[in-house]
């Protein structure tokens, strides 16, 4: 509001209260009938690549911007674009490296924003788009630290902007199958969850340095984070960028934080676990890579309170390789630290002995997914479209169609919630309390093997562990 404009109003007799609420109005842009939605993108990685994929050509959106501070990210993300859509134009499209630039030169001209950065990069950019009314779609796990988590969720509600978060699986008809079935109590009540994953986001040594890709300004890729030295692919790893970042503290958030959104989504939704907070995180096993990096294995036990008519219910949650498998390229898929067989996963010993009772021998569950343990029966169920009933018959009604999986789903949610000014399907008020979780499990592992009670805001038995909350930021890159 314009300071003659306020005058007017106080003239004219206006209560203060209400010449306040008019001042806090939200400033989320709105779209014109049959306009295109402008929109930024940022972080033109290979997750960015597939998201132009998914929002619907040029006739539903128009590009403004393209920032990453490599070009060539810029430069693939356009040729993916039009090689899928047959033709893209992104005429006018400003392009550079700096996001902070971005919004200052053009941010008037931008309705969403999507956020594909590494994790480090997550909550500045966000930050900055909600205060301007932009929309924001943001890569899970949302941000590095429950502290950024807090502060975007106050923000966008504040804002009153549209939010979606990354974790696509909640978009599928699978996904929906799980939950209804978990809700209308066909395991009947569930009082534990096994979510387990096959990835390995840590190192056990840092390669040697390496000049950075040609064009790539690695002040800039740093940004918030302490300026470390970039390495390049190295005996099996693909290097710091494009994807080694996820096994870095300060910059990724190791297995739980890659993986942990996608596979405990579902349980949060089926058992409305966002409705309280854990009321504990305990750490039982924690295996450390070189320092610097994420732990190679995790077992994290999160224990939640009664959600109304729900029971209490433990999610325990398993990622990394297993004791005595080595991290090396001969076990794992090179370029997402994939491990290559179930057998070298850090896998629930409880989870073996219920293939052993629904004889699952030769048909094993699969190398990620989550399964509620009820007390009727049990489902597995895999984050994109896999879902199985235990024992045999019992979930037939729920898949008697087969569950396809579309990726461009959940963008398209977004980009409809944009349009149609309401809530996305994983809006940050559903989101939030999921990142929070994924974020304490972070918490737990570098505070150690130990119990930790949790209030919603903080840990009240360790207070040092407290610190793992917060992020540290270089100058010229802080949170206002």
């Amino acid at each position: 509001m314009k300071r003659r404009d306020f005058l007017k109003l106080a003239a004219a007799g206006v209560p203060a209260f209400n010449i306040g609420s008019l001042l806090a109005a939200p400033l989320a842009r709105r779209i014109a009938q049959g306009g295109k939605i402008r929109v930024a993108l940022i972080g033109c990685g290979a997750q960015m690549t597939g998201l132009i994929r998914r929002m619907g050509g040029d006739q539903n959106v128009q590009v403004v911007a393209l920032v990453d501070p490599l070009p060539s990210g810029i430069r693939a993300v356009k040729a993916s674009a039009k090689k899928f859509y047959g033709s893209f134009d992104f005429t006018g499209a400003w392009e550079g490296a700096d996001y902070r630039e971005m919004f200052e030169k053009v941010g008037d001209r931008i309705d969403a924003a999507f956020i594909a950065t590494p994790n480090h990069h997550h909550a500045i950019p966000a930050l900055m788009a909600i205060r301007r009314g932009i929309h924001v779609y943001v890569e899970k796990p949302l941000a590095l630290t429950l502290e950024e988590v807090s502060l975007l969720a106050r923000e966008a509600k504040k804002y009153g902007v549209v939010t979606q978060v990354g974790n696509y699986g909640h978009s599928t008809k699978a996904m929906k199958m799980c939950v209804d079935a978990v809700k209308n109590g066909v395991i009947g009540d569930v009082t534990e969850v096994y979510s387990y994953s096959d990835r390995v986001n840590s190192m056990f040594f840092r390669p040697p340095a390496a000049p950075p890709p040609k064009g790539m300004d690695w002040d800039i890729w740093c940004g918030p984070a302490p300026v470390c030295e970039f390495y390049g692919p190295h005996e099996g790893r693909t290097g710091l960028h494009p994807h080694d970042w996820h096994s870095w503290i300060g910059y990724g958030n190791g297995s739980i934080g890659n993986m942990g959104t996608h596979i405990m989504d579902a349980p949060f939704w089926a058992l409305d676990l966002g409705a309280k907070p854990p009321v504990s995180v305990e750490a039982k096993e924690v295996a450390w890579g070189c320092p610097g990096a994420w732990a190679y294995r995790d077992t994290i036990d999160f224990t939640y309170p009664a959600r109304g008519n729900l029971p209490p219910v433990t999610l325990h949650w398993y990622d990394g390789i297993r004791d005595g498998v080595p991290i090396a390229v001969s076990h794992m898929e090179r370029c997402y630290n994939i491990l290559k067989k179930r057998s070298d996963l850090n896998f629930p010993p409880a989870l073996l002995e219920f293939e052993k009772k629904y004889n699952l021998e030769k048909a094993p569950l699969a190398f990620m997914g989550s399964v509620f343990i009820g007390t009727k029966g049990a489902i597995w169920h895999c984050f994109h479209s896999s879902l199985r009933f235990f024992p045999k018959g019992i979930g037939k009604d729920f898949i008697k169609n087969k569950a396809g999986y579309q990726a461009n789903e959940h963008v398209m949610e977004f980009l409809n919630a944009v349009r149609e000014n309401r809530e996305a399907n994983t809006c940050f008020d559903y989101s939030i309390p999921l990142a929070q979780t994924v974020l304490l499990g972070n918490v737990a592992a570098r505070a150690g093997k130990k119990k930790l009670f949790w209030d919603g805001t903080r840990i009240t038995n360790d207070e040092s562990a407290n610190a793992y909350l917060k992020t540290t930021y270089r100058p010229g890159w802080s949170l206002q």
